[in-house]
């Protein structure tokens, strides 16, 4: 049987620095990784079938991976080393025994599992690349997932639905102000559909999801604005708006 070639992807992270307040040294920086989405097994799988590297469903493809992964841990929980590649698994036993016949109890006592990065893992890692934005900002884009083709920081879908991740991104409004996620030309900045309030499918300080309306330009690139009256640290509303302008470009497919 021939083996599929492995084709692990190195990954491009973005994030902002911060200052090392475990050191005295005043020029000690951390770099805090921006984004951090949620995948779950259905959503890896569906990234999986819109590559279109398979023929298989998504039922199978659940399957296979939970048959695969449940064996795996069985193996692992019986004392055996387990190398599936792209993660090793073995277990540990913590707690401290009073004497050299002490019975294994728990609480006092533990299995622990151990999870670590496979050799294919860990070369996708180092061959990933790393941009730092600068320092961390209050108010920020960090991420851009169009929840249509699963890509990240690359399109927009007319008609689709956009989910974006950063800081201080909750859309609050008033009467007078009311606050709006704009769609605006890459190019001119000039606002070409906006997206109210009431329209947003999620809507909290770091986790905004919409749909795009239908009309834009396919090819074209956009960025996203955000006009918002919200503070960021509390509940009430900031006099005047402040605007949060993306600088991830969006092409529209």
């Amino acid at each position: 049987m021939k083996r599929m070639a492995k084709k692990v992807k190195p990954g491009k992270l973005r994030g902002n620095t911060t200052p090392n307040l475990l050191t005295e040294n005043p020029n000690d920086y951390t770099l805090q990784l921006a984004g951090g989405m949620k995948y779950s097994l259905t959503d890896i799988v569906q990234l999986v079938l819109l590559d279109g590297a398979t023929t298989k469903t998504a039922q199978d493809l659940e399957e296979s991976f939970r048959m695969v992964m449940e064996k795996g841990i069985e193996m692992s929980l019986m004392g055996n080393n387990v190398s599936l590649e792209y993660i090793q698994l073995r277990a540990s036993v913590s707690g401290v025994f009073d004497s050299s016949t002490e019975s294994f109890t728990r609480p006092k006592h533990e299995v622990n599992p151990v999870l670590v990065a496979g050799e294919t893992y860990l070369e996708a890692a180092h061959n990933t690349l790393v941009e730092n934005m600068g320092p961390t900002q209050l108010n920020v884009i960090a991420q851009v997932v169009n929840r249509n083709t699963y890509h990240v920081n690359t399109d927009i879908t007319s008609g689709g639905v956009l989910e974006l991740t950063g800081k201080g991104l909750k859309v609050l409004g008033s009467e007078m102000y009311p606050a709006h996620v704009y769609i605006c030309d890459a190019e001119t900045g000039t606002i070409v559909k906006n997206i109210s309030e009431a329209d947003l499918l999620a809507n909290t300080p770091t986790h905004l999801m919409f749909q795009v309306p239908a009309g834009l330009e396919v090819g074209k690139r956009y960025i996203v604005k955000i006009s918002t009256q919200a503070t960021g640290t509390s509940g009430k509303l900031l006099k005047e708006p402040r605007l949060i302008v993306g600088d991830i470009r969006l092409t529209c497919v």
